[in-house]
């Protein structure tokens, strides 16, 4: 199988549900070409799991995956598939089921893998290491091709827990973190653009941009709103909107933004930041529209000075002119300065140019 081509499937298929989703599908296409076993960490939220199912689906069917989620109450039995009791009463030796466990698969998935402790992990390192499980007289040949373990936790962190998570980190030489990037307006807006034909409820009636700019503003203080939390936030304006009895989202519906996981210092100010969230967005859609108009203006002008008519160049200056003054009246916010500053720069450029072609194509 090619790597690049099965790195751009994995690519497609996740980019359809999720965004910023290239190196996961490239760290993944590369662990399945190379057997290399990978480790994915990161903030929670970010779709680590679904990812990675996702994209096993391609090269393998649900019977050749193996699911095992750990946590502080894991302990070898669990890890190997099941201890045999019969075999403990009967002939008083420990046996497992590893046939029923990951070592039988050939792909793995490990939820939260350092969260078992120690003996596990220790246990666990072992086997990787001899690819098979040996205990006692029973031994059994590991057949899985490759495990991809997620975690919140950094690996930094995690070798400070001790020798035996520091050695099994080292078993999953393909690390990455999944953090964003960025947590910006831009961000969420682009997540929201892709999850919304999944939702159904309301329509949100232009408020996802302004949703957009509360999950950046609430995500200010150094701890991001995951992409789960804002999707949820997506899903709580729409049902706030239905049970209004109402098919569009309103300023309000995003009041009940208060209740959600993470914005709780961010709720006692939310109303003002709605407020100022609506009027960026309305300063966007007039900075937008004269935009528009300035480059109709522009198309006029071109027109004008390709027919060299200096009276139509000159009703292009004047209609420049009257246009410089709708843009020193345009109220706009601190964002949108400069970008109001640049079209009125051009505008004045324009009117010169106008005047100076229509003298130069008028005859004395």
């Amino acid at each position: 199988m090619n790597n690049t081509n099965l790195s751009l499937r994995i690519e497609e298929t996740l980019s359809a549900r999720f965004i910023k989703c290239t190196e996961i599908a490239r760290i993944i296409a590369l662990a399945i070409e190379s057997g290399k076993n990978v480790l994915l960490w990161g903030p929670g939220g970010h779709g680590k799991s679904e990812m990675v199912q996702l994209a096993l689906s391609l090269v393998a069917s649900e019977n050749d995956v193996f699911v095992q989620s750990f946590g502080e109450g894991m302990d070898e039995a669990t890890l190997w598939g099941g201890l045999d009791f019969a075999a403990l009463e009967k002939e008083k030796v420990l046996r497992y089921f590893p046939d029923q466990s990951f070592l039988a698969k050939e792909y793995a998935v490990f939820e939260e893998i350092f969260d078992a402790p120690a003996s596990v992990l220790l246990a666990l390192k072992d086997t990787l290491t001899a690819r098979k499980l040996r205990k006692g007289s029973q031994v059994f040949t590991m057949k899985t091709k490759v495990i991809i373990a997620v975690t919140n936790r950094d690996p930094k962190e995690l070798i400070e827990m001790g020798p035996a998570a520091a050695a099994l980190i080292e078993r999953f030489p393909l690390q990455l973190n999944v953090k964003w990037p960025s947590y910006n307006a831009r961000d969420y807006l682009e997540l929201f653009t892709k999850v919304e034909p999944f939702l159904s409820g309301a329509d949100l009636n232009g408020t996802k941009g302004v949703l957009a700019e509360v999950m950046a503003k609430a995500s200010e203080d150094g701890d991001p709103v995951s992409p789960r939390t804002a999707v949820h936030a997506l899903g709580i304006v729409k049902a706030a909107a239905s049970m209004r009895g109402s098919g569009v989202v309103e300023r309000n519906d995003l009041l009940d933004l208060c209740f959600l996981p993470g914005m709780e210092s961010f709720a006692a100010n939310l109303r003002q930041e709605l407020d100022a969230a609506f009027e960026r967005a309305a300063a966007e859609r007039r900075m937008l529209a004269v935009e528009a108009k300035f480059r109709k203006l522009l198309d006029e002008f071109d027109e004008a000075r390709r027919v060299a008519s200096p009276i139509k160049l000159l009703q292009s200056a004047k209609r420049f002119i009257d246009f410089g003054d709708e843009i020193s009246d345009l109220k706009v916010t601190d964002s949108l300065t400069d970008r109001r500053k640049k079209v009125r720069d051009s505008v004045d450029e324009k009117v010169a140019e106008a005047q100076r072609l229509a003298l130069e194509n008028t005859h004395f």
